[in-house]
């Protein structure tokens, strides 16, 4: 009996290593597909098919931009449930039409009580595991859009989602790679290996993957509303698993959760209104960076030479160290929103980069933001105590939706990690977020551990408008990738007049947080270019044409003749639907 055991567990970790060779070949990596969509009534752009078809369903049925949102939420968090679900938090823009308005409704992970008393500089938070859960909040984000802006019930936007769990749906490529990938976590939890393994072995692609507790929590939250999450069953569930595994998360923890209801940061690029996450994201560091773009002539450059990328590198490194010392829960710190967007400042910017060289690690430092102005006095604001996210994760995903009147939304939310904390809470198909992973440095710090303080993250749910008028809904995954990547794409768009598709497929490169000097490039940028960051003294690494590692925007845009455009990132297994 031990031989026959021994020989199982050896043909299984054959069977696996041959498995992981030939994802691990091409995680990462994708096929150009192709990803766009023309339609004049209702456009949906999102992670899958599926779920873009969820939201689509809505607006067929006479909902708007709000309920096609949250429709697809609830179902991308089925289809994609390594990156999203209700497990997690995140952020949207609503922008209404009709009267020209726009609100942001923040349902970002707020720090459990406990985990804040344990937390401190000295004890990093763990990065997997029950100890390193937040509080969930997309429920109750997605429920208080739906209520203050949607037009249908939370039951029916959330019957395609309900339909995809219990029924199932095939597995898809980039699923089922990080199925592989993450064999390690996922086969440590047995909620999750009874889910996404079949035989002690990852689903390949195309096999069917059901989640039927999954599917029951959520028919309990359609018929019962929000507190069914935050006071009620599913509550218990997730109260008495975290107790009998190490976690912290409490009854009261839970019930105390609200989504905030907050006023996008809005500024302008070229004349274009930009209108992106407020705090505690960290969306302000994109429209900082688009302020300093504008001292440059970059229509005159190729959006792939040098001193376009050079430009933008050198933005970036900045406004990253801007928003690390600054941005955090607006409940716990005053955050100088309107230093950080002052059109004097980005010129001060821009005038120190240089085409001949990298800006030293010494010659950036934080903006010292002058009372004047109405924003904080740098003195007065501790510093984060770090400079670089203590974990990141390409994990994440966007939403952007537009309906026949023209709203607008455009939604990121996720579980930090790709399948979050690695847990599953037992019978009720749910996959937790390892937001503490993103909660360093001290108490007084905006990232540091307060009792229920909002996590800073990056996500940066943006809508655009030209002329006044909406235009433009986009976004991204992609964790310390995402600001610059939104950079790069609206660059792409505004500056080099670029197709929103081709905006998207276009050649990415990162710049390392703050003062780093790596730079990360995906192979179709020309060897030229690169050698030339080479020079300046930045270490390169280079990924594979198209990489998950650099995002998944997601956008949907109408154009001079009112049509709407939407498009998917071939970096995922995106897709756009309209009509």
């Amino acid at each position: 009996m031990k031989v026959s055991r021994r020989i199982l567990r050896l043909s299984v970790s054959v069977v696996l290593v041959a498995i992981l060779a030939v994802a691990l070949a091409t995680v990462g990596s994708a096929q150009k597909p192709e990803k766009l969509a023309v339609g004049r009534l209702g456009m949906v752009a999102a992670a899958h098919p599926l779920a873009a078809e969820a939201g689509l369903e809505m607006l067929k049925r006479g909902g708007n931009a709000v309920d096609a949102a949250v429709a697809t939420a609830f179902a991308v968090g089925v289809v994609e449930p390594q990156a999203s679900g209700i497990g997690g938090e995140g952020m949207l823009i609503i922008y209404t039409a009709r009267d020209d308005k726009a609100v942001a409704i923040d349902f970002k992970a707020q720090v459990p009580k406990v985990t804040a008393e344990k937390l401190s500089e000295a004890k990093p938070p763990k990065l997997t595991g029950y100890a390193s859960v937040g509080i969930p909040g997309t429920v109750a984000g997605l429920a208080l859009a739906l209520e203050k802006y949607g037009t249908k019930s939370l039951s029916e936007v959330m019957q395609p989602a309900i339909r995809l769990a219990e029924n199932g749906f095939p597995v898809p490529k980039a699923l089922a790679d990080l199925l592989v990938e993450r064999f390690d976590v996922i086969s440590k939890n047995a909620e999750l290996a009874k889910v996404f393994l079949k035989d002690g072995l990852p689903l390949p692609e195309g096999a069917i993957l059901r989640n039927p507790d999954y599917a029951a929590s959520l028919h309990k939250i359609a018929q019962g509303g929000p507190d069914v999450f935050y006071k009620g069953e599913i509550a218990d569930a997730i109260v008495a698993d975290m107790a009998a595994n190490g976690g912290f998360i409490t009854k009261e923890d839970l019930a105390q959760y609200k989504a905030a209801i907050r006023f996008p940061v809005r500024s302008t690029y070229r004349g274009y209104t930009i209108l992106t996450g407020p705090p505690p994201v960290t969306s302000v560091a994109v429209a900082e960076a688009l302020n300093v773009l504008e001292n440059f002539d970059l229509a005159s450059w190729g959006n792939l030479s040098f001193q376009n990328m050079q430009v933008i590198t050198e933005a970036m490194r900045q406004v990253t160290v801007d928003r690390r010392t600054y941005v955090g829960d607006p409940d716990f710190h005053q955050v100088p929103i309107e230093g950080m967007l002052s059109k004097d400042y980005a010129k001060t910017i821009a005038q120190r980069i240089s085409f001949d060289k990298m800006t030293p690690a010494d010659a950036i430092k934080p903006g010292d933001f002058n009372a004047k102005t109405g924003a904080l006095l740098r003195s007065s604001l501790a510093a984060t105590g770090t400079d670089g996210q203590a974990y990141e994760s390409p994990s994440t995903t966007q939403i952007s939706v537009v309906d026949s009147q023209r709203n607008m939304v455009s939604l990121t939310y996720t579980l930090s990690s790709f399948f979050g904390a690695g847990v599953m809470v037992k019978g009720t198909g749910i996959i937790l977020n390892n937001q503490m992973g993103n909660v360093v440095g001290p108490p007084t710090a905006p990232t540091g551990p307060q009792p229920y303080k909002r996590v800073v993250t990056t996500i940066s749910p943006t809508i655009v408008l030209k002329n006044g008028k909406p235009w433009l809904a986009i976004g991204t995954p992609g964790a310390s990738r995402i600001m610059q990547t939104l950079v790069t794409v609206l660059s792409n768009i505004i500056d080099h007049k670029m197709p929103l598709d081709k905006a998207i497929d276009a050649p990415r490169f990162f710049v390392g947080e703050g003062t780093s000097p790596a730079m990360d490039f995906e192979a179709r940028v020309p060897a030229d270019v690169v050698e030339k960051f080479k020079a300046l003294g930045y270490k390169v690494k280079t990924y594979p044409d198209y990489d998950l590692y650099f995002g998944g925007v997601q956008a949907v845009m109408i154009d001079d003749s009112g049509n709407l455009i939407g498009a998917a990132d071939p970096r995922r297994d995106g897709a756009a639907a309209g009509f």
